[in-house]
């Protein structure tokens, strides 16, 4: 959903920055520079709260990087891998690679966010602690970074979807009722109330405090209801996927000799079967899958001449699925090992083929929104 740019990589994760990030870095030291340090760390000379307020700032987005990293290990943990962390205009955010599959993964890996945030909030007030006589004004500037970390932590628990608190409330729903579908749906309710709540909030404020920077409340409260909305009918597309064998978006192969050339291959399969992709034989084993769409990219003065074997792609090379397992273990598949096809195999035999372009078909069907 973010996109940003890569800045480096964490624990082997790669980190990225959006460029919405730095409109609020800037607006966060602006806010705690003319508003906020003073009142932290009072009497000092104007111009000192501005480095001072960067410092904070660092620390603090710092500290979000953090909390991401946290649910990045959780979720490694469980062998689900992480694509990147990235800071952005909201916050920050882990992409994983795939869904989790139980319930108990979801409550940890979601745990273990504030979990980190607890812990800063800890080192940072010790730091505070250690520094408020030789250091007054550095020891300021970590007391309010501690503060700043527990609420992150209770702001983050609020139990609506896709807050922390909302997943370990999907996670209690989904232990409790082994149902992912309800429980999604009730954790994404609380979720969009929450964010109307906020929205609500943040223009009343607005409007009878005269305060504009409430009006950041009711963006946050847009975020969370337009993510909690979608975030349900994600699951309900994955709830199916879990519910659907892969053989329902599989294209059985037909195989052909491997000694053909492509022109041959043309003239005596493809013009009459409209099928994309064959499976070649050579010497009586399967050798590989040859795709009808990459060989109209080949000239065509060379096709009476280029075998297909010489075109195909290995057997070897292409990821395999059993053909009873689930549609989402086909996309889990796909995605981890970073392919646009897999074979699909029924008693050690190559069957058919699932394109990534068979599975966005399959998420496609009209599905029932009812939890």
């Amino acid at each position: 959903m973010f996109g940003g740019i890569k800045v480096g990589t964490l624990a082997g994760i790669p980190f990225f920055v959006n460029p919405s990030w730095f409109l609020v870095f800037g607006f966060v030291v602006f806010s705690l520079a003319t508003s906020q340090l003073p009142l932290w760390v009072p009497n000092l000379s104007s111009w000192v709260y501005w480095p001072l307020a960067a410092f904070v700032a660092l620390l603090f987005f710092g500290s979000l990087v953090a909390h991401e990293l946290g649910h990045s290990i959780a979720s490694q943990r469980y062998g689900i891998p992480v694509r990147a962390i990235t800071l952005h205009l909201f916050g920050g955010v882990a992409q994983l690679g795939r869904e989790v599959s139980r319930a108990r993964e979801e409550f940890w890996i979601a745990v273990a966010g504030p979990a980190v945030s607890v812990v800063l909030s800890a080192l940072f007030w010790g730091g505070y602690e250690l520094l408020a006589g030789p250091l007054p004004i550095v020891a300021g500037a970590l007391r309010m970074v501690a503060v700043l970390n527990i609420g992150v932590v209770l702001f983050n628990l609020v139990p609506g979807f896709p807050l922390d608190g909302g997943r370990v409330l999907r996670a209690l729903v989904w232990g409790i009722t082994g149902n992912y579908r309800r429980s999604t749906w009730v954790a994404a309710t609380a979720g969009r109330l929450v964010g109307l709540v906020l929205i609500f909030l943040g223009i009343y404020l607005a409007v009878t405090q005269n305060d504009l920077g409430s009006l950041w409340l009711a963006l946050v409260g847009w975020f969370l209801v337009s993510l909690a909305r979608q975030s349900y009918q994600q699951a309900v597309v994955l709830d199916t996927l879990r519910k659907t064998p892969v053989s329902e978006a599989q294209v059985r192969l037909i195989t052909v000799p491997g000694r053909l050339t492509i022109d041959e291959l043309f003239a005596g399969y493809i013009s009459t079967t409209g099928r994309r992709f064959y499976l070649l034989e050579d010497a009586g084993q399967p050798a590989g899958v040859v795709d009808a769409y990459e060989l109209t990219r080949l000239p065509r003065h060379l096709w009476p001449v280029t075998p297909i074997l010489s075109v195909m792609t290995p057997i070897t090379g292409i990821p395999q699925v059993s053909l009873s397992a689930s549609a989402m273990s086909a996309l889990d598949t796909l995605e981890e090992a970073r392919t646009p096809l897999l074979r699909t195999v029924e008693d050690g035999r190559t069957i058919g083929i699932v394109s990534r372009n068979d599975l966005v078909q399959l998420m496609r069907r009209p599905q029932p929104s009812r939890a």
